[in-house]
């Protein structure tokens, strides 16, 4: 496959819309409060359309058309989990957050619960752990797209991407991240319902679609327990599909990169419209994700340029290419993608399929704006946590509070490469290590922050046991079952209680969550409160 001039000129308009804000925001370095939050000044469909962009992640662009390509209909349910979590956010903490009007996600807790100094560090635990492995999954997103329009090496890919985050965010922080974040949720919410819609057209109708896909993977539309069969072994049972619709499901209300958006809103009322906004972006982009999933086996197979021609096999004997994964381990070997799961490129490959290069430009577009957006959405929520919380606020660095935007910069950059050399050999599949993030970021950072604003007995003392508790326990749960037991789906224990071999399903130990907000109302009830001078500001004065 050559390099088509008609997607080399689509992403040079791209870039050039990036670039040009990059440029056209620089002055607002020269302000800290524009630099942090965009000076508060955002309106609700800018606000809108960045939140999208930065919360739906190449973990949605990439990972969800292959997690329906893996795993069939029933993940259609996680999909709409996540944009079902988006009115949670409106209700929860974007009204009352808007109105407190902090500058980094960790203010609030250090007002609430009246610790200015440690609680800084604490937190800080889970929010790089977040800002790693969303940066890492964002720059392997950026690679591959980067390498679907350039055609060159997928290392050679991920560096010029982390490059031009690096560009916008040094340039104009918030400002900069915000508009160009913004014109990247417009461009990925068209791409992705363009390619849906012309998925659809490949077919003749949704009907002709349903029945290809029924043809060649006749198990793809079984839900748990319709019959004997199943789509897949973590979907045989109810726990799968549930525990899927719920792991995205509470990050838009407490995820740091979602949360930081509700500071820059222009008022209380531009915070909620912002989400409202935010789901009709995001759920154009998710129509057409699905379309995309559900028939990328079937195009691969039927219409991808690669069908038919020689590869070599791993014992060097050739062979033909003759089914999908026949296709996807030949572009894996020839762009050197190494430790990047195979199947993340199962979207783009059903493009290609297509062979319409506007088309396959305008969803390369889309898929370099999602995986910059995010990206760039955490660097900003990582280089304020170490330049300004930590370095200024807690350690008492003199020079990071006299050149508070010049501390930003150097976290950007230490960021962005620890990140892009972890995303050369990335631990998992881009929806995988999503998964990762947030049940170690929701767990630790979700009951705090709700219940503080909520439910005047929340406690110090339960956040720092929520956090020292529930960071390692989540972070073990999900590697043990995905080194020891084959995948992060499967229950931590469920050899341990019910035998060798044994199988229970619940995608990204999501149970945790749950457990983690009944440990913190225990520990809650058992310790001192806040005083009330503390519980009246930041607690009853905000709803």
């Amino acid at each position: 496959m050559a390099v088509s001039p008609i997607v080399i000129f689509i992403t040079l308009l791209y870039f050039a819309v990036i670039f040009g804000i990059g440029v056209a925001t620089r002055k607002a370095s020269a302000n800290p409060m524009d630099y942090y939050v965009a000076g508060r000044k955002v309106g609700p469909v800018v606000n809108g359309a960045a939140l999208a962009a930065t919360f739906l992640s190449p973990a949605s662009f990439l990972g969800l058309p292959a997690f329906i390509f893996l795993l069939g209909y029933p993940f259609w349910w996680g999909m709409i989990g996540v944009i079902g979590g988006m009115p949670l956010a409106s209700m929860l903490t974007a009204a009352p957050l808007r109105k407190y009007a902090p500058i980094s996600f960790t203010d609030y807790y250090c007002d609430r619960y009246e610790d200015q100094k440690w609680m800084r560090v604490l937190l800080g635990i889970p929010i790089l752990f977040g800002t790693w492995t969303y940066v890492v999954l964002s720059l392997v997103g950026t690679g591959l797209f980067m390498m679907t329009i350039l055609r060159v090496d997928y290392t050679v890919a991920v560096v010029i991407g982390a490059v031009a985050v690096l560009f916008y965010v040094y340039m104009g922080g918030m400002v900069a991240t915000t508009w160009s974040t913004a014109f990247q949720g417009v461009l990925m919410a068209i791409a992705a319902f363009v390619s849906g819609l012309a998925v659809l057209s490949a077919y003749g109708g949704p009907a002709n679609m349903a029945a290809a896909v029924q043809t060649a993977t006749p198990n793809f539309w079984m839900m748990p327990h319709a019959q004997e069969a199943f789509s897949h072994p973590i979907m045989k049972s109810w726990t799968g599909v549930v525990s899927f619709f719920f792991v995205w499901h509470f990050g838009f209300a407490t995820m740091p990169y979602s949360v930081v958006r509700f500071f820059t809103a222009m008022d209380i009322g531009s915070a909620r419209k912002s989400i409202v906004w935010c789901g009709i972006f995001g759920g154009a982009m998710y129509w057409g994700l699905m379309m995309i999933g559900t028939a990328a086996r079937n195009l691969i197979e039927k219409l991808h340029p690669l069908m038919g021609q020689t590869m070599v096999n791993p014992d060097g004997s050739t062979g033909v290419i003759s089914n999908v994964m026949h296709v996807l381990s030949k572009i894996r070997a020839d762009f050197g993608i190494g430790g990047v799961a195979v199947t993340d490129y199962s979207m783009v490959a059903a493009i290609e399929a297509l062979q319409n290069p506007w088309l396959l430009g305008l969803l390369a577009a889309g898929g370099l704006s999602i995986a910059m957006s995010t990206a760039a959405g955490w660097v900003v929520v990582g280089n304020v946590l170490l330049g300004r919380d930590w370095l200024g606020k807690t350690f008492g660095n003199k020079w990071a509070i006299d050149n508070p935007v010049k501390a930003l910069r150097i976290m950007a950059v230490a960021i962005l490469a620890i990140c892009t050399i972890s995303s050369l050999e990335p631990a998992a599949l881009v929806l995988d290590l999503s998964g990762f993030g947030f049940l170690v970021s929701i767990s630790t950072l979700g009951p705090p922050l709700i219940l503080g604003l909520w439910w005047p007995r929340a406690t110090r003392a339960a956040v720092y046991a929520t956090v020292i508790v529930f960071a390692p326990l989540t972070a073990y749960a999900w590697l043990y079952a995905r080194n020891v037991l084959g995948s992060p789906h499967w229950f931590f224990l469920s050899e341990v209680l019910l035998g060798e071999g044994a199988r229970v399903s619940t995608p990204h130990q999501i149970y945790w969550i749950p457990m983690a907000v009944i440990f913190f109302i225990i520990v809650s009830l058992l310790t001192k409160p806040a005083s009330p001078k503390a519980v009246k500001a930041y607690c009853e004065d905000l709803h």
